[in-house]
């Protein structure tokens, strides 16, 4: 029995993780041309592959403790992006990626996460709206809101209890901040208790 031969869209994820971005490319873009039901995941993945390439010839420290190794062709994975949403509007990868590659306080990127977060409200999708309304629109109770389903949907991760503290901060509820803050110390314990690195 002969095994099945892969698809380009599959040799293009091989590729991808190989960090081979400029074959990954040609496949993707094949798989776009000749498979129109994989169109848009394959013109994300292009995206993805131009987010990823561009490697620096000299890694440059950002910030202390911060070096930046490769600094992506955001233009071309915006153009890429925007030719998913064209193939698939309700494409939820393609629109948060979207959003990730648009300026911080761009108002196309609150529409393109917010319509994310009503498709597929996963966990950094709601991270990302929360930050949107904390840093650019100062609106602190969404903001928790977001924030407060984000840590819903992902207990056992630090972000949103960080986030959900500096809110409460932020909105003169002091007693609830420690709350957080608590909270996740108790659920660092249990995670260090159950993967067997705490004491």
């Amino acid at each position: 029995m002969s095994d099945k031969p892969l698809t380009d869209f599959q040799l293009g994820n091989r590729c991808l993780v190989q960090k081979d971005y400029v074959k990954a490319v040609e496949l993707f873009l094949r798989a776009a041309q000749t498979r129109p039901e994989e169109r848009a995941t394959a013109y994300v993945q292009v995206a993805e592959c131009f987010l990823r390439s561009n490697t620096l010839a000299q890694p440059t420290t950002v910030a202390p403790g911060i070096t930046l190794i490769s600094a992506g062709d955001r233009r071309s994975a915006e153009y890429y992006y925007r030719l998913a949403l064209q193939a698939d509007p309700d494409h939820t990868s393609a629109l948060a990626g979207l959003a990730r590659v648009l300026p911080d306080q761009a108002d196309e990127r609150l529409f393109l996460l917010e319509r994310a977060a009503s498709l597929s409200p996963s966990y950094m999708i709601l991270l990302d709206l929360g930050g949107f309304h904390r840093t650019h629109r100062k609106d602190f109770p969404l903001a928790y809101d977001m924030y407060r389903r984000a840590q819903e949907q992902n207990p056992r991760d630090e972000t949103a209890y960080r986030r959900l503290n500096d809110i409460c901060r932020r909105l003169g509820r002091a007693d609830e901040a420690e709350v957080w803050s608590a909270r996740w110390t108790q659920v660092k314990t249990t995670k260090r208790r159950v993967d067997g690195s705490g004491p």
